[in-house]
């Protein structure tokens, strides 16, 4: 018997072996591999190594044993490994992720991400080219406790400002929903605010300011529809809902304290409203402002001040006749046009401004005797010229040299007023306001009031 060496065809390992053991099968020690030992060379002066082959075998994969491990004796196939090692590695370099047994994938469109959010009756899709957004989502609604619909996002850390144009929208339901979304979590229950457009209920600002709550609509404007501008703001805890038709008149439909980590999703929300339905819903101008300290978001979308025209038909001082119409509350104050900002009710006086900070300067106030919110809550206030005396109405405006002007009226004026039922401390209402001064002041339209109560002051020692 003599020695001799050979190589694995597999690895290239030299592995000595005799003379006697040559057409035997062993195993290879580095590899592992089962190879047919050669023939020794015919010379003890062959200088070059000889190669053994390899043997092949027919491959059954074991049944994985209870627990989901490999069966006893058995080990997983080294090929089945390699398979599943380059399908994970295809996967994460298609931007396939999974989160809560769902499957989101990233967008080659700017670190856009995007997947369905809920029990969706099929799976979206989402495209971008030349800036243009096409996003398709079923799902049954964003509502309730939980929601359904598909999400193209990008995670957003601290305050920020989303905005986009509605430019097309599918009518596969009255109130199929496309808009601007900033929410907590991926989870369907995440509390979220929701700048909306829909096919045949105008446009609106919803929210879920708790986990597994129920969302409530905070304004809702209608007779509005696709192609139209939405925006949302965050500045902190406080969420800012605002529309456009123009993409340069912007009005804010309401805002809300709805409490979030640092670290949420801002995107853009597509939901059919019927889970056997898929719509398809166009974006353009998307863009996602970040990093703003407090108060810049608010200042860079102030609305610009629209008011409905001086004419006979808004000041009237009979409110049989008139209807209050579906809009933002807007009318004149002394000649000048006027907008409402900001609306709240504190201490039994309902306040509605311009500018959302700072005194007031160019408003009305309404005092009810400190009446507290839910007294006013789903009831009409109708006050006639012919009243002796009223709840007092307080204008104010500045004149030409720039002071702040008031006036006061206890009777003579016009006023309608119907609250709606007060939610998470929001009372909404529609107005109807004329008052008998010579440039004939008026107010009309839709309000959503802060009527969060003062904290009560600590006790003297």
């Amino acid at each position: 018997m003599s020695e001799f060496k050979y190589a694995c065809p597999v690895c290239g390992q030299h592995i000595k072996c005799d003379s006697s053991q040559a057409g035997t099968v062993m195993d290879c020690p580095t590899c592992f591999q089962k190879i047919t030992v050669p023939q020794a060379p015919a010379s003890e002066e062959q200088k070059f190594i000889l190669t053994g082959s390899k043997v092949m075998e027919k491959k059954t994969v074991a049944p994985l044993a209870a627990g989901g491990g490999a069966a006893p004796g058995k080990q997983t196939p080294v090929a089945a490994i390699a398979l599943i090692v380059i399908l994970l590695l295809l996967t994460a370099g298609a931007g396939v992720f999974f989160f809560g047994g769902k499957i989101f994938h990233r967008s080659t469109a700017g670190d856009w991400q995007t997947g369905d959010i809920g029990a969706v009756g099929a799976l979206g899709a989402f495209s971008e080219a030349k800036g243009a957004f096409v996003i398709s989502g079923s799902g049954a609604d964003i509502w309730s406790q939980a929601d359904a619909f598909h999400y193209v996002y990008r995670p957003l850390n601290g305050n920020g400002t989303l905005t986009a144009r509605v430019l097309s929208q599918q009518n596969t339901a009255a109130w199929a929903k496309a808009g601007v979304m900033i929410r907590e979590t991926l989870n369907p229950d995440s509390v979220f605010a929701l700048a909306l457009v829909t096919p045949l209920s105008g446009v609106a600002f919803q929210e879920r300011s708790n986990t597994a709550s129920q969302a409530s609509t905070v304004l809702k404007i209608p007779q509005l529809a696709a192609p139209c501008w939405v925006r949302l703001m965050r500045e902190g805890n406080n969420f800012s809902a605002f529309y456009s038709e123009n993409g340069n008149t912007w009005i804010e439909m309401g805002s809300n304290t709805i409490p979030m980590t640092g670290q949420v999703y801002a995107g853009l929300a597509v939901c059919a409203h019927n889970n056997e339905a898929m719509c398809q819903a166009q974006f353009d101008n998307v863009t996602l402002q970040t990093d703003l300290v407090a108060g810049q978001a608010k200042a860079s979308a102030a609305p610009k001040l629209v008011a409905p025209p001086a004419s006979a038909a808004h000041w009237m001082l009979a409110l049989d006749t008139n209807a209050i119409p579906d809009a933002p509350a807007a009318g004149r104050i002394h000649g000048q046009d006027f907008i409402v900002e900001r609306a709240s009710f504190q201490g039994g006086v309902l306040t509605l401004r311009s500018g959302a900070r700072g005194p007031l300067e160019f408003g009305c106030q309404i005092n009810f005797a400190g009446a507290q919110p839910e007294a006013l809550a789903g009831k009409t206030i109708n006050v006639m010229t012919n009243a002796d005396k009223a709840a007092r109405v307080s204008l104010r405006w500045k004149d030409a040299g720039g002071e702040v002007q008031k006036e006061n009226y206890e009777a003579g004026y016009a006023l309608r007023l119907e609250f709606g039922e007060l939610i998470n401390s929001r009372l909404p209402g529609k107005i109807y306001l004329c008052t008998p001064d010579t440039e004939k002041s008026y107010l009309l339209g839709d309000f959503n009031a802060d009527a969060r109560k003062p904290k009560p002051k600590a006790p003297k020692n």
